[in-house]
């Protein structure tokens, strides 16, 4: 979803900002990349995070049964594939949070992190901005990603940017965020392969203006379909 091509980012300093229990971070690590998560949902201990993650997934899951009309059917063929994989998903994130949640597994809260100045190379964030822009206001919109953009080198790359409640249209913040920041960042809207909720197929990439990429070379060209992203 973030049309990430994995030749260029052996350098790179990654993090996902509102992972969840995404096994991207596990897979990314065994592959040998440098990623950090984060998210509010980290911090309990292991046997804490496997009831919590577990009973947000039946909650997911019983949120789509009767909903299939609603997606797109094409990375995923069916809901039983999308359960399936997404049952997949969380279980390895477990295992994996079970071995190194006070390492690879950072307990942050957007608007607010707790990262210095220019940690990561390439911020991620995904399934928060702008989908949820019935309950989160501009204003978090706007702190969230000056927040992502002073803890990045390089770039912010935002999946997806329509509203839950829009119909696959575009949050009504999207316009307002790329005008606002638009003198001082590069900002583009570009397509992705990954598609599940339709219109969702395409990320917002924020990138600062003179970049050091300090041997990082972030490229979008060539993806390559990661597992949990």
């Amino acid at each position: 979803m973030f049309n990430l091509n994995l030749n260029s980012l052996k350098n790179c300093r990654i993090l996902d900002c509102n992972a969840g229990a995404s096994s991207f971070t596990m897979h990314m690590h065994q592959k040998g990349y440098d990623v950090t998560a984060a998210d509010m949902l980290y911090g309990p201990g292991p046997d804490d995070i496997e009831k919590i993650t577990s009973h947000d997934f039946k909650t997911l899951m019983d949120a789509h049964k009767g909903r299939e009309d609603k997606v797109e059917w094409g990375f995923f063929k069916n809901l039983t594939e999308m359960m399936d994989y997404r049952e997949k998903s969380y279980k390895e994130f477990y295992q994996d949070y079970k071995k190194s949640f006070n390492h690879r597994y950072v307990q942050e809260k957007l608007p607010d992190l707790n990262f210095p100045d220019k940690s990561f190379h390439l911020v991620l964030s995904s399934h928060l901005l702008f989908l949820y822009d019935d309950r989160l206001d501009y204003e978090f919109h706007l702190d969230s990603i000056r927040e992502m953009l002073r803890v990045s080198i390089d770039e912010v790359r935002i999946y997806p940017i329509i509203s839950i409640n829009g119909k696959g249209k575009h949050s009504s913040y999207l316009k307002r965020i790329i005008e606002e920041l638009g003198p001082d960042y590069y900002l583009d809207i570009q397509p992705v392969k990954y598609q599940f909720r339709r219109g969702a197929d395409e990320m917002l990439s924020i990138k600062k203006m003179n970049r050091n990429r300090d041997n990082c070379g972030l490229l979008t060209y060539d993806a390559v379909e990661v597992e949990g992203k």
